[in-house]
This record gives C-alpha cells, sequence and structure tokens, in this order.
C-alpha cells in the first residue's frame, strides 16, 4: 500500500523542537487524515500521534551512562517524536528481574523494550514474545552462539553495539594505555570483571582484551589460558609468572565499597575494569590518603559530566582520579529508537536481515589523557546533532520516508 511521505527540512524540525511545539509525528497523522489512500493505516499513525511509550531497561537507573542515555531519550528524541519511556525503578540483578519489568510492561500496555542487559535475553525473549512485545538490545553484544538461538524469535529485532572484535580491543586498549603509566613494571593490578564469568558477554570479550595485553606487555605465563581465566567468578590473584601482581575481582558491584574495600590494604596501584566503576572512584581515592600511594584507574564506561569531573577533579598526589576511559556517547542509543519506532508503526519485518534480527555495530571512543577526554566529552554533550539527529531519523523512519529500508538503517547506525 502506498503511503505520502512528509520531508520536513532541518531548520523547522530543529526550530520547532526547541520551541516545544513541533511533534513530527502528528504532523504526519494530520497529512495521512486527509489522504484516502492511508485509510488502512491511519490507525498506527494515530497511536504514534497521540503519544507513544517505550520501555526501557537497565541494569542501575542510577548509572551515569543510564543516566546520559536517558538524557537523550527523554529530553531530546521524547521531545522531537512526541514519545515516553518507562524505566525499571529497581536494579536489574537477574532473568527474573528482567522478566518481572517486562510483565510490568505489558500489563502498562507497553508494546516495546529497549534493553541494556544482553546477559538475560534468551530467558527474556520467549515473554516478549508472549507478550508480543518488541525487544531490542540497545547497545551492547552477545555470542555467536546466543544469536543463532534467538535470530529467528519475529519479536526480537536485533543487536546495536561493538563488534565482538571491538570489545576485546577495549580491554586492550585499557590495558596498554594503564601499563604505559607503570614506569618501574611492577604494577600490582585490580581487574574488575564484572559479569564475565556470568555470561555477559562484553564483559568476558574486555576481560579477555585486558589479559591478553597485561600478558604481552609484561611477558607473563598464566597457568590458565585467558578464556579460562575469564571465566573466574571469585576474587582470585592469578599467577602471572612475573613481579607483576594480577588480581581478578568478579562481580557487580553495589555501591562501589567492595572496591574501596578491596583496594584498602591490598597494595594495588591500576585499578582496571571491564565495566563501569564511577561509584568506586571515590573510595579508591580515599585509599590513596590513607594508605599513601597512587592508584591509576581505568575503565569502560560513557562520556558523562561525572567522568568529566573525574579526569579533571585531582586526587592526594595530584594524579587525575580517573586516568583512562573506553567509553559511549549519549546519542549513540539513536538507532535503538529507530528500530523500536519502525517496529511500532507495522513495519519491523521490513528491517530484518534476510528475515532475521539484524546485528549492528558500532564503535567506541578512547580518552588516555584529561586532554583527550575533554575533546570527545565536548563532542558528546553536543552530538545530538552531529550524530543522530531526529532530522536524519527521519530519513530511515518508514512511517516518514516510503523508501526507507534496511540497508539505509544499516548504514545510518553503522556511518
Amino acid at each position: 500500500m502506498r503511503k505520502t511521505a512528509v520531508f520536513l527540512s532541518a531548520a523547522i524540525l530543529l526550530s520547532g523542537w526547541m520551541s516545544g511545539a513541533f511533534n513530527p509525528v502528528r504532523v504526519f497523522a494530520e497529512e495521512q487524515a486527509d489522504t484516502v489512500e492511508a485509510a488502512e493505516t491511519l490507525s498506527a499513525q494515530e497511536e504514534m500521534a497521540e503519544g507513544y511509550t517505550i520501555g526501557v531497561s537497565v541494569y542501575d537507573p542510577a548509572d551515569w551512562e543510564a543516566i546520559a542515555f536517558r538524557d537523550y531519550f527523554e529530553n531530546y528524541l521524547g521531545s522531537a517524536f512526541n514519545a515516553t519511556f518507562y524505566y525499571n525503578a529497581e536494579r536489574i540483578d537477574t532473568a527474573e528481574d528482567e522478566i518481572a519489568f517486562v510483565t510490568e510492561l505489558h500489563e502498562a500496555g507497553v508494546k516495546g523494550i529497549i534493553s541494556f542487559l544482553s546477559t538475560y535475553i534468551e530467558e527474556v525473549l520467549p515473554v516478549c514474545e508472549e507478550y508480543g512485545m518488541y525487544y531490542v538490545l540497545g547497545s551492547g553484544t552477545i555470542s555467536d552462539e546466543v544469536y543463532e538461538n534467538v535470530k529467528d524469535n519475529p519479536y526480537f529485532l536485533g543487536t546495536i553495539g561493538p563488534t565482538t572484535e571491538e570489545e576485546q580491543a577495549a580491554g586492550e586498549t585499557l590495558a596498554e594505555n594503564l601499563s604505559a603509566l607503570d614506569e618501574e613494571k611492577n604494577a600490582s593490578y585490580l581487574v574488575v570483571t564484572g559479569g564475565s564469568g556470568i555470561g555477559n558477554e562484553m564483559h568476558r570479550l574486555r576481560t579477555v582484551g585486558i589479559l591478553t595485553k597485561l600478558q604481552e606487555v609484561y611477558g607473563q605465563t598464566y597457568e590458565l589460558s585467558v578464556e579460562e581465566l575469564a571465566g573466574i567468578t571469585e576474587t582470585t590473584e592469578i599467577e602471572t609468572g612475573s613481579d607483576v601482581r594480577i588480581t581478578l575481582f568478579p562481580g557487580y558491584l553495589v555501591d562501589g565499597s567492595e572496591i574501596g574495600e578491596a583496594v584498602a590494604d591490598g597494595g594495588y596501584t591500576i585499578v582496571i575494569s571491564a565495566m563501569t566503576i564511577a561509584n568506586a572512584i571515590t573510595n579508591i581515592c580515599s585509599a590513596e590518603e590513607a594508605n599513601g600511594y597512587d592508584i591509576k584507574v581505568g575503565m569502560l564506561d560513557c562520556f558523562t559530566d561525572q567522568n568529566y569531573a573525574f579526569f579533571n577533579e585531582k586526587d592526594v598526589n595530584g594524579d587525575s582520579k580517573l586516568n583512562c576511559l573506553v567509553g559511549k556517547y549519549g546519542a549513540i542509543v539513536g538507532p535503538s529508537f529507530v528500530a523500536m519506532c519502525n517496529a511500532y508503526a507495522g513495519y519491523a519485518d521490513d528491517f530484518r536481515e534476510d528475515g532475521r534480527a539484524f546485528r549492528l555495530y558500532q564503535t567506541y571512543w578512547y580518552a588516555a589523557d584529561t586532554d583527550e577526554f575533554n575533546e570527545l566529552y565536548a563532542q558528546s554533550i553536543s552530538t545530538y546533532e552531529n550524530t543522530y539527529s531526529a532530522t536524519d531519523m527521519m530519513q530511515v523512519l518508514k512511517l516518514y520516508n516510503d523508501d526507507a529500508d534496511y540497508a539505509a538503517f544499516q548504514e545510518f547506525t553503522e556511518h
């Protein structure tokens, strides 16, 4: 069936968004109301014009990366496209937690969820299918094996995030940059592996990258393979065959005090993490002050206001509180919103890759010092219009552009 495409200039869109007066979905529905050919599909368009809600599941709603993504969703996309976002109020620590949230969304009439939890996807997707709820992994990576198991679920839209190679490279980059700060080559590492041993593929790949690079830099010999070490689920000091000490610290953090306790009297000089440990940096600084030695810190996280402060504030040693970051920027989640809107409008099948859920890829940003962080942070806070703008989104939203297809969406996402 034919639909009338609406093309709006960037100037109109942005001026309308800034004034709060412009809603492209409503404009489109009003245009369609005068088009006889659109009668069959008016229901979905009218529904979106009245406002629609998308669920968002995050590990911890108080996490600063989650907050950065939420700001982009609510304050930019929500305003531009008349969307609201329904977040989990409590932490999600298990598959049962996420399933309970999916059920909560279903009972509230929500038809789709953007998830930032890759660990539980095989358990959660059957529930989504039962409820007829669309699911997209908004910024993350799953293993090839897991993908093969879920790719044919019709309510699983796909994954958007770094490639497996880039996830491992992220860990290698952290290890390379932090080990370069170890001038005496006698560092003691606390390696925070997060969910590496319990099915979080992103954390596993980053941990493999960290251990591989440390082995290379220091000429170490491990008793186990890096893949086996990445699967460890208890705090373990590993044999390295060198003077450099490495302790693996697995598990998700509650409030950061766990790392504070670990470094309080452990003599660690470098903390390197496969996940965010922003809530532990103050604890690390306290340990530095109490014990009188410097601790270098690097992690995977996001270019947030909080991390800006950590890079630009000094610890008791006159060093930056955070020394190295591999991370994302707030607008990186834009394509997940596009995918969900296309599904809401009835076009989910048009954006599958050969009938399967898509796998699309994005890249990390890297900051090895304060100057590099500040430069990228400046780009991050202005990136809404120069990375995934509402204007560009309209070209890959089939509700606006009849010619929008999977190839265009892939180019939009991976550019």
